[in-house]
């Protein structure tokens, strides 16, 4: 049974990944109903993430697997301008990520292990701060946000819901897990 959303919701690059390496065939069902009514819409950084996986694994590739890695990265790019509606970072956005990034200063989820070394504390930070710049951006286009990785968005959640007074105009952050998609 596919469940379906009451309305158009940013997508974070987590809920991204999920639908394009992981979804069962529930979840496919789901995403396709989903793109009949609404365009996926992305943050910048979305874009700017996906985008330096695939430059990594470009760089990283042996020659024989590059046209595959290219591949990716045109088809992507072809989602991007066919599917997708990239939402404007602007002051407001910028405003919001600021004052959380203060309020969340340290990644509340543990590092990440890919198959070649542990996530590094910079790049741990700099995912951190895309998922706060992301949140914002869901918050100040008063979209749901769904996503993969709720250990990190729901921390945001909390403050804003706890500091209703500092986010004068936006919120509650409505987080909707890629899980909750399909029953």
């Amino acid at each position: 049974m596919t469940t379906m959303l009451f309305g158009a919701a940013m997508f974070d690059t987590s809920a991204q990944s999920y639908f394009a390496r992981y979804a069962d065939e529930s979840a496919k069902k789901w995403l396709t109903a989903y793109l009949q009514q609404f365009r996926l819409h992305l943050c910048p950084l979305t874009v700017v993430e996906r985008m330096r996986g695939y430059w990594t694994l470009l760089l990283r590739s042996v020659p024989t697997r590059q046209n595959e890695v290219e591949q990716a990265m045109a088809e992507y790019q072809i989602h991007l301008r066919d599917d997708c509606n990239v939402l404007p970072f602007d002051s407001d956005c910028a405003l919001i990520s600021a004052e959380l990034m203060a309020l969340n200063s340290s990644p509340p989820s543990p590092p990440r292990r890919s198959h070649q070394a542990a996530e590094s504390r910079q790049d741990r930070l700099s995912r951190w701060r895309f998922d706060i710049m992301i949140a914002a951006t869901a918050l100040v286009h008063n979209l749901p946000l769904i996503h993969n990785n709720p250990q990190d968005f729901e921390s945001l959640r909390m403050v804003i819901e706890l500091l209703p007074e500092r986010f004068p105009g936006v919120g509650p952050l409505n987080l909707i897990s890629v899980k909750r998609l399909t029953a």
